[in-house]
């Protein structure tokens, strides 16, 4: 091979690997924002229906609720949720959207029935309950959830 070949030949190598790395470096932190703000967008945006909003809870006044409520939440929800409602159980890391952390406002000032609603009806990754858990323990996980916030 000519000089000049070679020449031409190593040039394009170094620009191709140089690309590829700029590629790498300068891409990957757009492509992990634009994950998160998707993740965070899904969990943001899930609402219940308003006919939700309109449901009574029929254990608002059981003392006991919340406390069969925290055991049913240590048996199903604190592997997603944690166990403090933070949203970073050990399976946490491994979904998308991220479970929510039933402690911040956000989650605080949506209704006893719309809680219920999202505990029933679930949305991937998480699980809908309705076929698991009764009404009335759906309805004592609501009143839990309502606990968290205070701790």
């Amino acid at each position: 091979m000519k000089k000049g070949m070679i020449l031409k030949i190593l040039y394009l190598t170094i620009f191709s690997v140089f690309s590829f790395f700029l590629l790498i470096v300068y891409a990957k932190p757009r492509v992990k924002r634009s994950v998160q703000s998707k993740q965070v967008a899904a969990t943001a945006t899930w609402k219940a229906p308003k006919s939700a909003d309109s449901m009574k809870n029929p254990l608002a006044k059981n003392l006991n609720a919340a406390k069969d409520g925290k055991n049913l939440f240590q048996t199903y929800c604190v592997t997603c949720h944690g166990d403090k409602g933070g949203g970073n159980g050990p399976s946490a890391a491994g979904l998308n959207p991220k479970p929510a952390n039933l402690t911040l406002k956000r989650i605080q000032k949506q209704s006893d029935g719309a809680l219920f609603w999202k505990i029933t009806t679930g949305k991937p990754p998480m699980l809908s309950w309705k076929y698991t858990l009764s009404k009335k323990q759906r309805w004592e996980l609501v009143d839990y959830i309502r606990e968290l916030a205070k701790k």
